[in-house]
């Protein structure tokens, strides 16, 4: 009898054992079923662009700032800052990516008044940097400074990719039209009361652009075209244009008399066009080491890689972008819904216009009015906020293959 209650404590002892191991082979197989679906459901392609941007602007940005090293300093702050700003962005768009796009969509009216209310925070306490007095759109977090706009694109982005969802079916009425106008005019009063015109401008793009994939009739547009042309004639003739952004505007058709307001432009288009097909070199640009070029590293970027690397080196800026827009344009057509959709129009308008705007400064085509280029400029709050957009772009790729795949929360 006492062998067998042995017997039977050994062979209960195995039991378990054999269905720890068990539960444990099982966990372990889930484990790697759930690692290979977030493999295989993830925007490798899109990424990697994002990630091959952030790295050349790293290293345009430290060219742009290294002969301002002193005092034995490896890198610049500006450097610095955008390096963690790219690897805090990359951890956040991972964890949104795992995040049912409409679970975030569903959170708009939070997302939008946290957004709105840290631009009248902003309104009210933001600074100026020394290079822009004329803009208090910063929040000095001692560690940082952070430009709350940037995140306000997002929010936008969310808030009214859902307003335009709810009203799809009836986006071409006037009294549907009118809300969507309010709607757009939220931010764009924002960002204007901070004295940010570059991101008022933004937002109106992005506003006309997200209109555009939601495909409201193009006679809405030739009206606001209209709206907006009357509205700066008369902005102008009542000086609510004044200042130095009159002197920006006007220099541009008689640059020989405003040489002071274009120096950085004009000095940023002989950088870019001085480095020939190949350039004179890393760390080698006469104008861009010389400091010739006024913040070379946020507005003008585009000629250091001009300079330093030549025709080859701007056109691959410019590629690496073009391949970033597309793929975030194919996510878009690859939704599963219109949100998605919506979405992914909404960020892919976003980094478009940011490129435009840029470029155009940099061509004197448009006045400088303080635009960087996405993740090649120096600016943390840029490269953070776009990587945070981007993540929403990975969820809506994710979650349009595969609805199931869950790591933290789907419908």
């Amino acid at each position: 009898m006492y062998k067998f209650a042995i017997c039977t404590a050994d062979g209960g002892s195995f039991a378990k054992s054999r269905r720890r191991r068990l539960r444990k082979i099982k966990n372990l197989s889930e484990n790697e079923k759930s690692f290979s679906r977030f493999l295989k459901t993830s925007d490798f392609l899109t990424l990697i662009s994002a990630m091959a941007a952030s790295a050349y602007g790293l290293m345009l940005v430290y060219s742009a700032t290294y002969s301002s090293l002193t005092g034995g300093k490896v890198i610049s702050s500006d450097v610095r800052s955008m390096f963690v700003s790219v690897l805090m962005g990359l951890i956040i768009a991972v964890v949104v990516s795992n995040i049912d796009y409409d679970i975030i969509s569903k959170f708009w009216p939070v997302i939008a008044a946290g957004c709105a209310g840290l631009m009248v925070f902003t309104y009210f306490f933001g600074v100026a940097p020394s290079a822009r007095q004329d803009a208090k759109s910063w929040l000095d977090l001692k560690i940082f400074y952070f430009q709350p706009s940037e995140l306000l694109k997002v929010g936008f982005i969310i808030s009214f990719s859902y307003h335009l969802d709810l009203v799809k079916d009836r986006i071409n009425r006037i009294k549907t039209i009118v809300p969507l106008v309010i709607h757009g005019a939220v931010p764009i009063g924002l960002v204007m009361l901070t004295g940010d015109a570059g991101s008022a401008l933004i937002f109106m793009l992005m506003f006309i652009g997200m209109l555009f994939f939601a495909r409201v009739n193009i006679g809405y547009f030739v009206a606001g075209i209209c709206a907006i042309v009357v509205g700066f004639v008369v902005a102008w003739r009542t000086g609510i244009i004044g200042g130095i952004q009159r002197q920006r505007i006007v220099a541009l058709f008689y640059p020989e008399q405003y040489e002071d307001v274009m120096y950085q432009q004009t000095n940023g288009k002989i950088a870019l066009g001085s480095g020939g097909l190949f350039g004179q070199g890393y760390l080698h640009g006469d104008m861009t080491q010389s400091g010739a070029v006024p913040e070379n590293q946020n507005d003008m970027i585009l000629s250091v890689a001009g300079e330093e690397l030549g025709f080859i080196g701007a056109a691959a800026v410019i590629l690496i972008l073009s391949f970033l827009i597309l793929r975030v344009l194919k996510t878009a057509t690859n939704a599963r819904d219109n949100v998605g959709y919506l979405m992914c129009s909404g960020i892919a308008v976003m980094l478009f216009a940011q490129v435009l705007v840029n470029i155009g400064m940099e061509l004197s085509l448009l006045p400088c009015i303080g635009i960087t280029l996405p993740l090649f400029s120096a600016g943390g709050s840029s490269s953070l906020c776009i990587y945070l957009a981007l993540g929403i772009a990975f969820s809506v790729y994710r979650f349009s293959q595969a609805p199931e795949e869950t790591l933290f929360y789907t419908k």
